[in-house]
């Protein structure tokens, strides 16, 4: 821990020694006098002890009348940063410290000796008041190097002894960071900052409108044949979401992002939905492959660790780009728990440590990106939007974003802050060019690439001034896709299930009327979220299934679309209102026929909007029309597809409703 840490540590902790001082080291008052038996130090048997820790480090603690010892990582923090901060404090609080001495008896080892008069009560109350700080500055400063590091960042030595030292075994950044040097030459250049969002397992050209990653590669690589000083960022959402990212868990774009040179992502509430064990896992991969590094700041594990990387630095000519990534505390409640288990994604410190968090980030590099997934929207549960994080924290010179699809051709400033966004499904490729002259930002400057602008330069004013005229498909990667849909393929010939009855999910039925098959899906999609019910269009639906062995084949022929599972709040009223919507067709067939699971009584013979009788829930339970259900349904209908502008707002988020079926299929019917 370096004295520049010390400094940082000082400055984050004035507040709170101001009120421990001021509360708990004055003199005791007329009332403590007057009832000594509560107080009395000597019927205390045994000193009150603790231990904080993170990230393999810890502070043990031992107070008792007129002593207490604290125990401390000798090999982090130094002699010389205890001293810094003992005579700060004498400085500014010498009137109240009179009789408080600071002794480092041992490397180790502080031993703080003060007037009998505080009292042992007092010093557990200091101790309760102090946790979470002192847990907080663990976090911030004593996390341990990670085990694969190599070459780490000298920071500028604070004694000459201390120099020769770091010359033999160079510092590293807070949390092990080893800074990544990424270009070297004049320190007056235009830095490039490449970034996607919200891609969601689009990697083929046409998807949705998405660009792809095959000519995405080829745009890349003719920014590297200018200039080294390219940073490719992705705001998170991308691992899940098509056939070719889920039936490989999202390996398969890790291994693209790894192929075209991504530097980082933050993790978004849909890249857990394998669940959080296995982002971890991928996030290892992309390590080992020389992928992306995977950057999180506010998830932590059950013990108060952090799950991944917090920061990354990058080194352009001697300018230090440091990336902090975010990820939606929505993640919580937008995807499925099980998926988040033991995680927690904000709480009332980060709030309280993020501006310190970002002066850091300015001491220790010379220009600060939040790549986030974060968004634009409100309407999230946890009310953190990308605008509210710039207009309330200081420091931050770029934000990548990501979450809300919020397209921002040029950007959005908020307090000094450029905050850009591209949309979704690469449908844009977002570009930021920032201008640096002798090692100094000068300002930046966002545009958006339209896919549709790539694969036709000739509709593209920029591509015509820059004489491009095609941009071909990167053969390597346009390889690699053959070979995962080549997998893709075999996959589909797995077995999952084998039904004793052919599952009816033909066209004129399943938007007509409720059939097995259908039934089969809602429960399955309720089952998954926890909902109340669910309620999908029978459109949606796209084929049958013969009695015998099903294949994941079969299960994407039914559901071909690359829809996930959403949970909206409904109220009763509305949910007649839905159904009456959904049935208002019959007999006619309509692809937003309403396929549920709820019990529903309906009359052809009464008058338009009073044809639903009578409505119960799949447990028998009357529906009741004042009160607030949860409805699983897709997507595509949560957006108000098919007409269905009557559900709530969001409240989960979940897997490709193939896989929910599929899964649900094979533990009904287990394959033979």
């Amino acid at each position: 821990m370096t004295v520049a840490d010390g400094e940082a540590v000082i400055n984050m902790l004035a507040p709170e020694l101001d009120a421990f001082i001021a509360s708990y080291l004055a003199a005791p008052s007329a009332q403590e006098a007057a009832a000594p038996a509560e107080e009395a130090p000597a019927t205390v048997a045994e000193p009150i002890t603790g231990t904080l820790s993170a990230y393999g480090y810890s502070v043990s603690y031992s107070a008792t009348v007129g002593t207490a010892t604290v125990t401390y990582p000798a090999d982090v923090i130094y002699e010389e940063d205890i001293a810094a901060f003992a005579q700060y404090i004498y400085e500014r609080h010498a009137d109240l410290l009179d009789g408080v001495y600071f002794e480092v008896t041992a490397p180790g080892t502080l031993v703080i000796t003060y007037p009998e008069a505080v009292t042992v009560a007092d010093g557990e109350a200091v101790i309760n008041m102090l946790a979470p700080e002192l847990d907080a500055f663990i976090a911030s400063y004593l996390a341990a190097p990670a085990a694969e590091e190599a070459a780490t960042v000298v920071e500028e030595p604070v004694a000459a002894a201390e120099e020769s030292a770091a010359a033999a075994e160079p510092e590293t950044f807070p949390f092990g960071v080893t800074e990544i040097v990424k270009a070297t030459g004049d320190d007056t250049f235009d830095l490039f900052v490449v970034h996607t969002n919200d891609v969601h397992g689009r990697i083929e050209e046409g998807t949705d409108g998405s660009l792809g990653y095959a000519k995405l590669s080829t745009l890349l690589k003719m920014g590297r044949s200018v200039t080294d000083n390219i940073l490719v960022l992705d705001a998170g959402d991308v691992l899940h979401g098509t056939n070719l990212a889920n039936v490989f868990e999202g390996e398969s774009v890790g291994q693209l992002l790894a192929m075209l040179g991504y530097d980082a992502v933050a993790p978004g509430n849909h890249d857990f939905n394998y669940g959080a064990d296995r982002l971890i896992e991928l996030a290892d991969m992309s390590s080992q492959i020389g992928g992306p590094v995977v950057l999180a700041a506010n998830i932590l594990d059950g013990d108060g660790n952090l799950v991944f990387q917090p920061y990354q630095v990058y080194d352009f000519n001697g300018f230090d780009v440091v990336v902090i990534g975010l990820s939606t505390p929505d993640t919580k409640t937008k995807s499925h728990p099980k998926n988040t288990e033991g995680l927690t994604f904000w709480d009332d410190s980060y709030t309280l440590y993020a501006q310190q968090a970002i002066d850091l980030a300015n001491e220790i590099g010379d220009y600060v990106i939040v790549l986030g997934h974060i968004g634009m929207d409100a309407d999230g549960s946890s009310g953190i939007t990308s605008d509210w994080i710039c207009s309330n924290l200081d420091g931050i010179d770029l934000f990548v974003d990501g979450h809300s699809h919020t397209v921002l051709e040029n950007g959005q400033e908020v307090n000094g802050t450029l905050i850009v966004s591209t949309g979704q499904y690469m449908n844009n490729i977002g570009l930021v060019q920032v201008s640096v002259v002798d090692g100094v930002a000068q300002g930046e400057s966002a545009m958006l690439i339209p896919a549709s602008e790539v694969i036709d330069p000739s509709t593209s004013a920029l591509a015509q001034s820059l004489g491009i005229s095609h941009v071909a498909d990167d053969p390597e990667v346009t390889a690699f896709v053959a070979q995962l849909n080549a997998e893709l393929e075999q996959r589909f010939s797995q077995v999952v299930a084998s039904v004793p009855m052919d599952l009816d999910g033909e066209r004129e039925h399943v938007r007509t009327g409720v059939t097995n098959l259908s039934s089969l899906i809602c429960q399955a999609m309720t089952a998954e979220t926890g909902a109340d019910f669910t309620i999908v269009n029978g459109g949606g639906i796209r084929a049958s299934i013969p009695a015998g062995p099903v294949t994941l084949g079969d299960i994407n022929n039914v559901l071909p679309f690359t829809n996930t599972v959403a949970v909206c709040e409904i109220t009763g009223t509305q949910v007649l209102e839905a159904l009456e919507f959904g049935y208002s067709l019959l007999p006619e067939t309509n692809g937003a026929f309403s396929q549920s699971d709820l019990q529903v009584v309906y009359s052809s013979s009464n008058p338009a909007g009073e044809r639903i009788v009578s409505v119960s829930l799949p447990d028998g339970t009357p529906l009741d029309v004042d009160a607030t259900y949860t409805v699983a349904t897709n997507d595509f209908m949560a957006a108000g597809g098919d007409g269905y502008t009557m559900f709530g707002r969001v409240v989960q988020e979940g897997r490709q409703l193939n896989e929910v079926f599929a899964d649900y299929l094979a533990s009904v019917y287990p394959a033979e």
